[in-house]
């Protein structure tokens, strides 16, 4: 009983602070709006597949013992080392400090293939900058640690699929979301702050005694074209003789 006493409360106070609610999603809205098409550049996925090993069983292949794993592991470390992204930057002529938080290496468990996930605002930057990568990196391994196992996965065409994260509607989306929430946040904060008593449930709360009845002061002025009525509170006094007067 308490639990639906409690919700009726909750949506007659969203009822009676509707308009807060409601300007306060379209604010947000607005500024979503503005900060999707204005003022977040978008951002862009290019990603790429190193092949470590070889996938047919060979007599005496380390296909099936520890070191493939090894092997991986190191490959995965080797991507984003220095010794890479310092050769990228040289070969693309650019200088990028956080180059390396941009690139994303994934593996899954027992599988032979590393994906390169490359992020960034410029399509063909970030479909130059993931070749470049996945290149470099069987390149050093072969030279340094003369590995040979190692290849680059390509697609068909020779070019990787470049696409863009998210997008202005799902921001919308998302935006509405957090206004609706926000502005039920900001209605419950107004009445929590808000003083004055608006029901005689919360009047007989308050005194501790029952209400008899309710007096309606409002005019009705369709009613009452012809007409002035002056609206006041009517008080009632008593005096010593035990008459009451207005």
């Amino acid at each position: 009983m308490d639990e639906k006493t409690d919700l009726k409360k909750f949506f007659s106070i969203i009822n009676r602070r509707k308009w807060t609610v409601i300007i306060t999603l379209f604010c947000v809205l607005i500024m979503t709006v503005i900060g999707s098409f204005f003022l977040i550049k978008p951002t862009y996925e290019a990603t790429q597949n190193i092949v470590v090993g070889k996938f047919k069983k060979e007599e005496g292949y380390y296909g099936e013992t520890q070191e493939v794993y090894m092997l991986l592991a190191s490959t995965k470390d080797f991507i984003k080392s220095p010794t890479v992204l310092n050769a990228v930057q040289k070969e693309l002529k650019f200088k990028d400090k956080k180059l390396d938080e941009k690139i994303v290496v994934q593996n899954n468990k027992d599988s032979q293939i590393i994906s390169v996930i490359v992020r960034d605002h410029d399509p063909e930057r970030t479909q130059l900058i993931s070749e470049t990568i996945v290149r470099t990196t069987v390149q050093k391994m072969k030279s340094l640690f003369e590995i040979s196992d190692l290849k680059v996965l390509t697609a068909i065409d020779g070019s990787s699929e470049v696409e863009r994260v998210g997008s202005n509607a799902l921001n919308i989306a998302i935006g509405g979301l957090i206004g609706l929430f926000m502005g039920i946040g900001v209605a419950m904060i107004r009445e929590y702050l808000d003083d004055s008593i608006k029901s005689m449930d919360e009047i007989e709360a308050f005194l501790g005694l029952p209400v008899l009845g309710s007096i309606n002061l409002k005019n009705d002025m369709k009613r009452k074209k012809h007409r002035s009525v002056d609206n006041r509170v009517v008080v009632l006094k008593q005096e010593k003789g035990g008459e009451f007067s207005v």
